[in-house]
């Protein structure tokens, strides 16, 4: 994969996660290579997480949860394998932008700052 496009969910198998295994990522910044996850469950300390309904993407089966305690940037080779899909809804670009304007505990304001601005080019 050359490069990644802005509000698309990635299959990606990263190392990043314990044990290494499939996740799926969202890209949140091309220039920086930026990408949020979702998890199956919320992360165990329980901050910074948006539950999202299945079918809220084609990839999204399970109730889930959008992490916003962390971004990650994925090794190039990672990113080489990984499989793209359609971009997330309008709906679902609002609901992370909203949840990010009302404060989050554990991602840094910065980071949180390139989030609301990069996805807010897709609305």
């Amino acid at each position: 994969m050359a490069s990644c496009k802005l509000g698309h969910i990635y299959i990606v198998h990263t190392v990043l996660a314990k044990p290494a295994k499939d996740k799926f990522a969202i890209c949140v910044c091309v220039a920086d290579g930026y990408f949020i996850w979702i998890n199956t469950k919320a992360a165990p300390h329980g901050r910074d997480q948006i539950p999202i309904a299945a079918g809220c993407h084609e990839l999204v089966t399970h109730d889930s949860h959008i992490d916003l305690s962390k971004i990650f940037r994925h090794p190039e080779w990672e990113l080489e394998q990984a499989k793209e899909f359609p971009c997330i809804s309008e709906d679902l670009c609002k609901t992370i932008i909203d949840r990010v304007a009302v404060g989050l505990d554990v991602l840094p304001q910065r980071h949180a700052e390139i989030i609301v601005e990069n996805l807010a080019k897709l609305l």
